[in-house]
């Protein structure tokens, strides 16, 4: 996890340096500390979802961009082999996996939420529309302040646009299947 951390670090001193940006104006643009923007490109710290995706957005780049290992894939196929997935860990050891080999027009998603994981405490959002499936256990998704506790076979759907959040409070891991109508993760 700490290569993984260093490399999004890496990239995102890499992209601020690119658009000719310093520590203090990309801190200003995303509401953080230059600081914490210094610590994060040396690998020192976790970024949130949330905070990356607003780097995501100052660079105009897809936030799974800071995810990608440097493999690139060959011809596509509709059918994509077990352990040859696209995946990515977050700093809030939330696993992602790209179900669909195709992510330009949706993004299919097995997403894996360890006891206690989330995608941050800050809220997030982003263009699109989104539908949640819980495989197994449990999931609380906060919709502005409204918060929906989910269990097996409970759904969600709701527009992206809206600030929200997701969170494992159990004591089991749970498996949620989330579909994005407009991707963001891994957007090529």
């Amino acid at each position: 996890m700490d290569q993984l951390i260093e490399n999004i670090g890496k990239k995102i001193q890499y992209f601020r340096k690119k658009n000719d940006i310093t520590l203090k104006e990309l801190a200003e643009k995303i509401h953080a500390t230059p600081s914490l923007i210094s610590q994060i490109e040396h690998g020192k710290a976790n970024p949130s979802l949330a905070t990356l995706k607003a780097i995501a957005d100052v660079f105009n780049v897809p936030i799974g961009l800071f995810f990608e290992n440097e493999i690139k894939r060959t011809a596509p196929s509709p059918v994509i082999r077990k352990n040859t997935h696209r995946r990515l860990l977050t700093d809030g050891n939330v696993s992602y996996t790209l179900l669909n080999p195709d992510s330009n027009e949706m993004e299919v998603i097995l997403i894996e939420f360890p006891p206690g994981a989330s995608t941050g405490e800050e809220h997030y959002h982003h263009d699109g529309y989104e539908v949640g499936y819980i495989i197994k256990g449990e999931l609380t998704v906060t919709l502005d302040d409204n918060e929906y506790d989910l269990r097996q076979g409970d759904s969600i759907s709701f527009k992206s646009i809206r600030p929200h959040k997701i969170k494992n409070n159990s004591t089991q891991t749970t498996l949620a299947v989330w579909v994005n109508l407009i991707p963001w993760i891994f957007v090529k």
